[in-house]
């Protein structure tokens, strides 16, 4: 319903563009048809059409801003109906008390032409400003500088229109040009119009480029959530490194960093390089892998280890990182190229370290050009076991789903390398533990057919009293996990990934030769109501130190870094003037996420994990929902908490990140923290 709404939205807009344009010319061509009494009645005829129909859209936009304002809030609506109801309804009210009477009678002064004229025009400015404030500069949270600008420019044309028609008026009452001379007028007007919006466009999309050595987190875009504001003076060190002017409290990000003394538990060497591989269909791709392979190989590790991995790149001319998506590092370990490090370039090594503090499915990837690399495979599974866990005789699978791309162009999704199903032998009676990876951008639905099952974890989370279900479908957004746990049975289970062409997946029996049985339709597993409730650190009672509102777009048509075409955006901001959400240790967070895309969006907060408090406006209701990938959904609200106990410079992007690459990329940034590193074409730093 809520895309539908928004295509409404999209397409009445668009209407009355077309239509008021139309109306318009009709309406101003009049003026060279006085004395003409029939050619005059028959286009004041298509006027009156014109401007009838062009109410009439106004009206169906007003009904579809209604509805969806009922059917998903305020947050929805909001700048349409601040910014963007005006620029429509003034407009429309001029044209209902000076054009409309004019029209239903014969005009022969100048006079009364111009009053029919200047509210067609400038109700054609007002749909054209609205059109262009939805597909290209979406104001999301209106402030006073985005009423002033528009209302000002709606103000102007007013101004302009009415002294110009007047003036033109005049003129023709002494001489009236011949039709030839007319449409080589128009035409003029229009290869001006055309030309202009052409250079506009040269122009913005040069001056759209990142420079070429720029800092990531930007703090004159700060957000302070409602809180205290940080002092100024502790804000400006940044890549340009320690400001000994500044407090003597700032610390940079490369002292953030786990135990550098001591012997690792665990160690671990990944060599970086490229290297083709084949697909179960026999499909060749031209990845890039960790130690050869890809996926990665898969780090296994216990709860309260330390953690040694050196990263080698062999040859991945564009350099390297690792990140731990879900593990909270301390913030110099994270792996975000031009913000935590610098890229690992060819021949170059660098050693992470840290102690890990939770349990659970993870997975690591690079960080450095992360649309790109995640996408040819740098990539890989991270699994942590409690400390006190007991041995018991269970099958523990990881499973990466991910979508891989040919050279040709195609992609084909897969689980692991496994582009069709795979056989696999298990006893029954074995309990068998399924660790649902999505490395993709897209979010991907998960069937189990043949045996009941529980979900027992999410992004590593263990789930309170999980409830066994039978028919449910499982949606897994971009960078998410899932534990599925079930007994095998006598008969086969099939586990698919559903996906446009043929679903791909396992088959588990006890001959290890079955055909697969995939369950194809069912109900999505709503997750904010799925277990039993307990004790949580947040519901909403809690009082928050600072609260944020994020709203999350898509533009049509707009210029970033260089390139024109669609973009994902942040209160109608791409990166770097997103906001940054400003915190001090201690503070407890809100963030509200509204998303008012036709898209997905799994939000990842780097170094911490956030609690679900609400979805729609209604609590979690199962079990408490902890999770560092957050997956919002066309026309959904999710609220979400967390303590900010882990200080640093943090990103938080949409993990679709081909989003991220498109504009869709924050930060939440501590009190005193900055950064020596920086990003742009020289410094070799692209972590998008």
């Amino acid at each position: 319903m809520f895309e539908s709404l928004m295509a409404l939205e999209f397409l009445l807009l668009l209407l009355l563009v077309g239509v008021w344009g139309i109306t318009g010319y009709v309406g101003n061509h009049l003026k060279y048809l006085r004395g003409r009494k029939t050619r005059f009645r028959g286009w004041l005829l298509v006027t009156k059409i014109g401007v009838v129909a062009g109410m009439v859209l106004i009206l169906l936009w007003v009904l579809d801003i209604l509805l969806i304002g009922i059917n998903f809030g305020w947050l929805f609506v909001m700048d349409r109906v601040a910014i963007i109801l005006p620029l429509l309804g003034l407009p429309a009210l001029a044209v209902l008390i000076f054009a409309l009477p004019n029209l239903s009678r014969a005009i022969k002064a100048g006079s009364s032409l111009r009053s029919l004229i200047v509210p067609v025009h400038v109700m054609l400015v007002g749909a054209v400003l609205a059109f262009f404030l939805v597909t290209i500069d979406i104001p999301a949270i209106p402030n006073t500088e985005d009423i002033i600008m528009y209302g000002g420019a709606l103000i102007i044309a007013v101004v302009l229109l009415w002294f110009y028609h007047g003036r033109r008026l005049r003129l023709l009452e002494h001489r009236t040009p011949r039709l030839s001379i007319t449409i080589a007028r128009s035409a003029v007007y229009s290869v001006l119009a055309l030309g202009t919006a052409l250079i506009v466009l040269i122009i913005a999309q040069k001056m759209s480029e990142f420079p070429g050595r720029m800092e990531m987190v930007h703090h004159q875009t700060a957000d302070y959530g409602g809180g205290d504001p940080i002092p100024p003076d502790n804000m400006h060190a940044h890549h340009r490194g320690h400001d000994p002017s500044a407090s003597d409290k700032l610390i940079s990000v490369v002292d953030l960093k786990g135990p550098q003394s001591g012997v690792p538990d665990k160690t671990y060497v990944l060599y970086a390089e490229t290297k083709k591989i084949q697909l179960a269909s026999g499909e060749t791709i031209e990845a890039w892998t960790f130690n050869g392979q890809a996926p990665g190989p898969e780090l296994v590790a216990d709860e309260g280890d330390l953690v040694e991995v050196q990263l080698v790149n062999k040859n991945i001319t564009s350099g390297v990182t690792l990140h731990w998506h879900g593990v909270d590092v301390p913030n110099g370990e994270d792996g975000v190229a031009g913000m935590t490090q610098d890229a690992v370039m060819p021949g170059e090594s660098y050693t992470y370290r840290f102690v890990i503090e939770e349990i659970g499915t993870h997975w690591y990837h690079s960080h450095q050009q992360s649309s790109i690399q995640v996408q040819k495979g740098l990539f890989g599974a991270f699994i942590i076991r409690p400390s006190n866990q007991h041995e018991t005789k269970m099958i523990d699978t990881t499973i990466v789903a991910h979508d891989w791309m040919t050279p040709d162009g195609r992609s084909i999704p897969a689980l692991d390398r496994d582009d069709s199903f795979l056989q696999n032998l298990v006893e029954p009676g074995l309990p068998v533990r399924l660790r649902l990876v999505n490395a993709g951008n897209l979010t991907r639905t998960f069937s189990l057919n043949g045996a009941p099952f529980k979900v027992t974890a999410i992004d590593g989370y263990e789930l309170n009293e999980p409830g066994t279900v039978t028919d449910r479908l499982l949606r897994i957004g971009g960078g998410g996990r899932y534990d599925v746990e079930f007994i095998m049975p006598d008969t086969p289970v099939t586990l698919a990934m559903l996906t446009d062409g043929k679903p791909v997946g396992r088959v588990y029996s006890k001959d290890g030769d079955s055909a697969p049985e995939v369950l194809e339709k069912g109900e999505i597993l709503d997750i904010t109501q799925y277990g039993a409730p307990t004790r949580a650190s947040f519901d909403t009672s809690t009082v928050f130190d600072r609260t944020f509102t994020l709203i999350l777009d898509q533009t049509y048509f707009g210029v970033y870094n260089g390139e024109a075409g669609q973009q994902w955006v942040i209160n109608g901001k791409t990166f770097p003037n997103t906001p940054t959400l400003m915190v001090r240790e201690g503070d407890l967070v809100k963030t509200t996420f509204v998303n008012r895309s036709f898209a997905d969006h799994p939000m990842h907060l780097h170094g911490h994990h956030v609690q679900v408090i609400s979805k729609n406006g209604l609590p979690v209701r199962g079990s408490p929902l902890v999770l560092d990938t957050v997956n919002i959904e066309p026309g959904e609200t999710l609220e979400v908490a967390f303590l900010a106990n882990n200080p640093g410079l943090w990103m938080d992007h949409c993990h679709n990140l081909d989003h991220a690459q498109k504009g869709m990329t924050m930060h939440v940034a501590y009190e005193n923290v900055y950064t020596p590193f920086a990003i742009g074409s020289e410094t070799g730093n692209h972590p998008e």
